[in-house]
């Protein structure tokens, strides 16, 4: 009676841990008749190719473990279980391509028809909102660029007239700062020559009326 108990528990056990490793996979219960991908029999034993794999991914869907081909029938377990560009993630994002038409990741003789992602883009040659998001905002900086060069270029042209006339009033006031100096200079040294002249004592004795 024991023993049956035991096997019982040993039988829900396996059961509740095959529930769990099948939510960490893409349509990991929706394989026809098969509860347990990672075992050579349906109720257990021994792991096979892709249950060792998953092992060695650490129960994990990862990039890797998608692209690989576990049981070598030239489909990768991606492809087999509706995930052919690796987007699953547990929990996070449990989405898939596709439901139906799923195959045995573990079964060299089960596969997929490859039609199901014949049209699927994947990785970076896939075009995404952001993307394109990203292009479009970045071909109107460019526009904003070109433009704001342009403006520039029309103010640098209307400046440069303007500074030419700048330079020559400038030169011209100039000059006429120079020459002005000059006739002041001119006109206090003529001023100062007359005075000079003046003191002399040939002018101071004919303005005494007196003779040499």
């Amino acid at each position: 009676m024991r023993g049956v108990a035991l096997g019982a528990a040993l039988a829900l056990g396996s059961a509740d841990a095959y529930k769990i490793f099948q939510q960490k996979l893409p349509n990991g219960a929706g394989v026809p008749g098969v509860h347990a991908l990672g075992h050579e029999r349906d109720g257990g034993g021994p792991n096979n190719a892709f249950g060792l794999d998953f092992i060695a991914a650490r129960f994990e869907w990862t990039p890797e473990f998608c692209r690989k081909d576990s049981d070598g029938d030239g489909q990768t377990n991606g492809q087999e279980l509706g995930d052919p560009c690796c987007q699953f993630v547990h929990r996070q994002n449990p989405a898939v391509r596709w439901t139906q038409g799923v195959s045995h990741p573990g079964d060299a003789e089960s596969t997929s028809d490859p039609k199901l992602w014949a049209d699927v883009v994947c990785g970076d040659d896939a075009p995404t909102e952001t993307a394109q998001a990203a292009e479009l905002k970045e071909e109107k900086e460019e526009e904003k660029k070109e433009d704001k060069e342009k403006e520039e270029t029309a103010l640098l042209a209307a400046e440069q007239p303007q500074e030419q006339l700048g330079a020559a009033l400038q030169s011209s006031a100039m000059l006429s700062a120079v020459a002005l100096t000059a006739v002041v200079v001119y006109l206090v040294v003529v001023r100062t020559g007359r005075r000079s002249a003046r003191n002399l004592p040939i002018f101071r004795q004919r303005r005494g009326g007196g003779s040499v």
